[in-house]
Formats: C-alpha cells, sequence, structure tokens
C-alpha cells in the first residue's frame, strides 16, 4: 500500500493509511476488531469536522448576505479547504478528489443550514455568527480535524513540529479561508485560544503515541482536550497577551 494513498483502495472497504487493517486472508480483505473500530472513529471525526465547518461557514455566508452559490461555496470551502492543504503538503491527491464522503458531508452541513434559515432566520441564535453556537460548532470542527491531521503528520513519518503544524492547519485552514472569502480578519488572528488549542491537542497526540498509547484513545483524548480548551477559552473568555 503506497504511503501518499489516503486510502487503501483495495477491495470496497476503505483503509485509512494509519489504521491496521491491510490484511487478506485468501485474497479476501478481513479487518480486526481494533482496526474496524479504529475505521469507524476515523470516519466519525470526518463526519462531524466536516459538518460542522461547513455549517458554520453556510452561516457565515447569510451573516453576509450571500446568494445560494456563495453559501455552497463558503460552506465547502470552510469544510473542505483544511484537508485539502494537508494533502497538498504530504504531497499526495486530496482526499475530497477521491472520495465522495467529505463532500457529502459538506453538502448536508449546508443543507442544513438552507432548511433551518428558511424555518425561521433566527434558529438558536444560529444566523449570528458571534453566538455561542456558532463557536461551539466551529470548536467541534477545530477539535475533530486536529485529530486527523495529526494522524495523518504521524503517518508520514513527520516529527513533532511537523505533527503540530499539520495538525494545526488541518484545524484552521478551513477556517481561514471562510473569513478571508467573507472579508473579515481570520478567526485565528485575532480570536481568544484558537489555534492554541489546536497546538496543545497536537502535542497531547505526539505525547500519548510516543507512550504507546493504542489510536483509538489517543484519538479520543486528543479531541477531548482540544474540544475543551475550545470550550473553555469561549466560556472564560481565555486570551492571550498582547503587545501594547
Amino acid at each position: 500500500m503506497k504511503q501518499a494513498d489516503k486510502y487503501d483502495t483495495r477491495g470496497s472497504a476503505r483503509c485509512p493509511i494509519f489504521l491496521s487493517c491491510d490484511n487478506f486472508i485468501d485474497g479476501q480483505r478481513y479487518q480486526k476488531p481494533d482496526a474496524m473500530l479504529e475505521q469507524m472513529l476515523f470516519e466519525f471525526f470526518i463526519a462531524i469536522g466536516t459538518i460542522a465547518f461547513a455549517i458554520s461557514g453556510a452561516f457565515k455566508a447569510i451573516r453576509h448576505e450571500f446568494d445560494v452559490l456563495g453559501l455552497l461555496v463558503l460552506g465547502f470551502a470552510t469544510a473542505l479547504g483544511g484537508g485539502l492543504i494537508r494533502d497538498v503538503m504530504l504531497h499526495r491527491t486530496p482526499t475530497a478528489f477521491i472520495d465522495n464522503g467529505p463532500a457529502a458531508y459538506a453538502l448536508a452541513g449546508c443543507v442544513i443550514v438552507l432548511v433551518s434559515h428558511w424555518l425561521s432566520k433566527k434558529v438558536w441564535g444560529l444566523a449570528d455568527p458571534e453566538s455561542r453556537t456558532f463557536l461551539v460548532l466551529d470548536a467541534v470542527g477545530l477539535a475533530a480535524f486536529t485529530v486527523i491531521g495529526a494522524s495523518a503528520g504521524a503517518e508520514a513519518g513527520l516529527n513533532v513540529f511537523g505533527i503540530i503544524m499539520l495538525a494545526a492547519l488541518t484545524g484552521v485552514g478551513g477556517g481561514m479561508i471562510r473569513d478571508l472569502l467573507a472579508g473579515e480578519t481570520p478567526l485565528v488572528l485575532k480570536s481568544d485560544f484558537y489555534a492554541t488549542a489546536t497546538i496543545i491537542g497536537a502535542v497531547v497526540f505526539f505525547i500519548l503515541s510516543y507512550l504507546s498509547i493504542d489510536p483509538v484513545t489517543n484519538s479520543a483524548v486528543t479531541f477531548a482536550v482540544t474540544l475543551l480548551l475550545r470550550l473553555s477559552a469561549i466560556q472564560f473568555k481565555w486570551q492571550l497577551p498582547r503587545p501594547k
């Protein structure tokens, strides 16, 4: 299996590189129970991260009064942007170009926004991108994509700096594209404890990997730490020191 490929395409099952599911009996693929759990968790992070970021991008488009096409562009850019940056840096074909899953999740997020907006212009306060719900959705996407980016960096054999950088770019890349397309200063450059949560999460991932913690536990802990840090920053308004 080539390291440059995101998925092993032999057989009908998809297998992310960092999962130990490349096993065959009499020419037929089978997956170990632990590998199946890893793959399910990986797909879970892709789904919730992509949908959450697509929703955040779509509501940003509504705030700026974009048309339906603009909403889709912003939603898809937010949901897929970080993954595209990650894959380009790893010199491989972007997953979104060979797997229908990410695009389907992004479309689902945009449809959710369109339907809820048509039903009510103020659904749970989501129409306001500064609302708590918007920030929570963005935090979920950030945490999920931090895990995906760190996992990809570790599988590619990057050092701790490379893993942290790849996790950070995967986590914040889509949001940066979203804000730039909307004509705003990227949230990562001005927000309270945004990219810092991703960096700390990636460090946690590296430490647990170094300690040979199993991938499922490692991914779950990294996701929880990153999400908790970001939500705490939102709740308690944590700020990094700013030059005076």
